[in-house]
């Protein structure tokens, strides 16, 4: 059996999982193992993995003809470090645990020490390894597809680290590692965050601002891409089962980061994020578009710096600054329901302001969409937020009509309709809920490379 490894190395975390391809018997990859390490380069800086035990030991069954790793990479804990197993029973998946802390992991090491002690537990399955994907964040407009990392590839990566300077560096190093980890023995595939919305015209991502900026590179990237990919192909196949149309739909990706993207016929023609994750619609704690010459009267106001307003928009704004400070929906939902007013205008703003921008995007589809989508932690979990926004929806969207018992539970009994169907007319705009799987998306984009 073979794997590949997805890395997520954020700016404070790495999340890593590992999937199995190639099996005669599975169609599409299979998720065995996950890894988050959290607050890195911190003094709590700790690891949490997940093994699914059953795959794991039919890994190890296999002959494994691969070369070993360095030893130079291994990582030694220090004495304050802790390493703890835990055996769920056979009712949780027969899943195995392991919890390690180790105080001031930077990125680097918490990647040896996934390697290190996913090897301890069991030593064949780093060798399984074929590929390692890596989220990218930005792009820029270098790359318009995932691609082989080498390294010119990583040069021109770097040259754009300037676009999205919280990100970019970070995935970089978790590049870096893997290619010394693993050296020429697998591909390295880097999966950029901004390339799906490459398709955009230049009506869509162009700012109606002076040529030297648009020659410096300002203008409309989109970000939550590979998200938006996975999604758009998921919709598709429920829809074309259900002998609907999938040509033209909108998908709001809400998250703690949201955004929301128009496609046709596959390809991203338009998307609320631009030039940075700050623009758009309003976040858990970022404002989305505001007026820029909010800027310059707020640092004259407060004697504020440039750098202490941007933290305000990116840090202490959205559903954080409206609500007086919640940044998750569900406390937002939980107070609102208690007649917290601050919380309920919290949520009036984000739901008019994602439907203003989803009725938008319209335009950018000729003005009627097949579908509807809602995906990521807020989109898939809160049945009032979809709710709220189909309803301001209702009359651009065919008289759209939420089915209450389909949006309580998720979709999760309907295969991701959560909007009354009308027998009469199959082809009317639907609401789904379909969730979102960005590792599988950058495995699946990976494997690619192996063929």
């Amino acid at each position: 059996m073979k794997t590949i490894l997805v890395l997520n190395t954020g700016s404070s975390s790495v999340k890593a999982s590992l999937y199995s391809i190639g099996s005669p018997n599975a169609k599409e990859p299979s998720k065995i193992l996950t890894a988050h390490g959290e607050k890195i380069n911190t003094e709590d800086s700790f690891i949490n993995i997940s093994i699914l035990v059953s795959h794991i030991e039919s890994i190890q069954r296999k002959d494994a003809s691969k070369n070993s790793l360095h030893r130079s990479n291994s990582l030694q804990l220090t004495s304050r470090a802790t390493h703890r197993q835990e055996d769920q029973d056979e009712n949780e998946s027969n899943v195995k645990k392991l919890l390690i802390t180790e105080p001031n992991l930077s990125h680097k090491q918490a990647i040896l020490c996934i390697i290190n002690s996913i090897k301890e537990v069991y030593p064949n399955v780093i060798e399984s390894v074929v590929a390692v994907g890596h989220r990218v964040v930005h792009g820029g407009d270098l790359f318009s597809d995932s691609t082989e990392v080498n390294d010119e590839i990583l040069e021109k990566i770097s040259s754009v680290s300037h676009l999205a300077p919280l990100h970019n560096p970070a995935n970089i190093e978790g590049i870096k590692v893997a290619r010394d980890i693993f050296h020429d023995n697998v591909k390295n595939v880097a999966v950029f965050d901004t390339a799906f919305h490459s398709t955009m015209p230049p009506y869509a991502y162009n700012y109606p601002l002076p040529k030297e900026y648009r020659d410096e590179g300002i203008r409309k990237y989109g970000f939550h891409g590979t998200s938006v990919k996975y999604v758009s192909q998921e919709a598709s196949k429920i829809l074309n089962s259900m002998n609907r149309n999938s040509k033209k739909m909108i998908i709001a990706h809400l998250g703690s980061g949201a955004s929301v993207t128009a496609v046709v016929d596959g390809r991203s023609v338009d998307t609320t994020m631009g030039f940075s994750p700050l623009s758009g619609i309003m976040m858990g704690t970022r404002s989305g578009d505001v007026d820029p010459s909010i800027i310059p009267y707020a640092m004259k106001k407060w004697d504020k710096s440039e750098q202490d307003v941007m933290n305000d928009f990116n840090k202490k704004s959205g559903l954080m600054g409206v609500s007086d400070g919640y940044n998750d929906m569900r406390c937002v939902t939980e107070r609102a329901a208690k007649g917290d007013s601050n919380a309920l205008l919290a949520i009036e703003m984000f739901t008019y302001i994602l439907s203003k921008h989803i009725a938008g995007l319209l335009i950018s589809c000729c003005g009627e969409i097949d579908a509807l989508v809602f995906t990521a932690g807020i989109g898939e979990h809160s049945a009032c937020i979809r709710r709220l926004t189909i309803r301001r929806l209702s009359v651009l969207l065919g008289g759209m009509k939420v089915d209450d018992d389909k949006n309580e539970a998720n979709g999760t009994k309907s295969n991701g309709i959560i909007s009354c169907e009308d027998e009469e007319n199959i082809n009317r705009c639907v609401a789904l809920v379909v969730p979102t799987d960005e590792e599988k998306m950058i495995c699946e984009e990976s494997e690619k490379f192996l063929k």
